[in-house]
């Protein structure tokens, strides 16, 4: 039986109601149950959820299962997604509440490739994950089923897709994702991953790669089904976040997991794109 979290603004254990709004997410529940979450991704959709007035759900499922649910189950959205062509055709988006990184390329830092790859970096220090994987043997590289990497390097994984160094692991619900226990186990030699999901006690082991077909930042929001009645739901939902987003701590939690030297050029990031919404 999968977990659930049932709430309004507050957790219970109350069974939700059929017209309750369903969130779904690849992250374990334990991150939902303090009401403030250590763990930035978390803590933003908990802020959302202060200001959602009626009563919601949340599921832990992974992420090819969530996208399932949305063709189905009225009144459902998955939480913190990115945007693609397909999936704006298919679902329908709400406010963006959350801008993330652009996606390294992580490798072991006393491995071979992490000295190969840093051989192939240009003088501004960035790979070109197209050379990469034109190599005659390039590295075993392994991603997520299910996930969004950007316009750019989505298009290259799908060209090299059958390649027998690509490999494609099914998502779980997990804090960390299913690739970095494949590269730190050497059962891979790179993966794709933002930074930020790096466990701490693995920071000092591994190293990242800025690629240049990576976005320098991407907003996320919560997909829904598309139908009119999940769009009533929709627009509470949206309410919420734009309530969120007029307070005063909204952007120091955004640019809060970026480094301080950072957070000033993220904040106008996140004007420049919202704006383009």
């Amino acid at each position: 039986m999968r977990n659930w979290i049932a709430g309004l603004c507050i957790f219970s254990c109350a069974c939700a109601a059929g017209d309750d709004l369903l969130l779904l997410s690849a992250l374990p529940l334990e991150l939902f149950k303090s009401r403030e979450s250590a763990y930035q991704p978390v803590a933003m959709v908990q802020q959302v959820l202060k200001y959602y007035p009626a009563p919601y759900t949340i599921e832990a499922v992974n992420l090819n299962r969530a996208f399932a649910e949305l063709q189905s189950r009225t009144g459902s959205c998955v939480v913190g997604v990115r945007k693609t062509p397909q999936r704006m055709q298919d679902f329908l988006f709400s406010q963006p509440y959350i801008i993330a990184p652009d996606i390294r390329l992580l490798v072991k830092a006393d491995s071979v490739w992490a000295r190969r790859l840093q051989r192939l970096q240009d003088p501004t220090g960035l790979l070109s994950l197209q050379q990469i994987l034109s190599l005659k043997s390039p590295p075993a590289l392994v991603t997520e089923e299910g996930r969004a990497y950007g316009h750019a390097i989505d298009a290259l994984l799908s060209e090299h897709k059958r390649h027998h160094a690509m490999y494609l692991k099914t998502t779980k619900v997990s804090r960390f994702g299913e690739t970095l226990p494949m590269l730190s186990k050497g059962f891979v030699d790179v993966a794709l991953e933002y930074p930020v999901v790096v466990p701490p006690e693995a920071g000092g082991t591994l190293q990242s790669f800025r690629l240049k077909e990576a976005d320098p930042f991407a907003l996320a929001y919560f997909a829904c089904k598309r139908d009119a009645a999940t769009a009533e739901f929709l627009q509470q939902l949206n309410n919420a976040i734009l309530a969120f987003r007029s307070k005063p701590e909204f952007r120091t939690m955004l640019v809060e997991p970026f480094p301080q030297q950072e957070r000033v050029q993220v904040w106008q990031h996140w004007l420049k794109l919202t704006s383009e919404e």
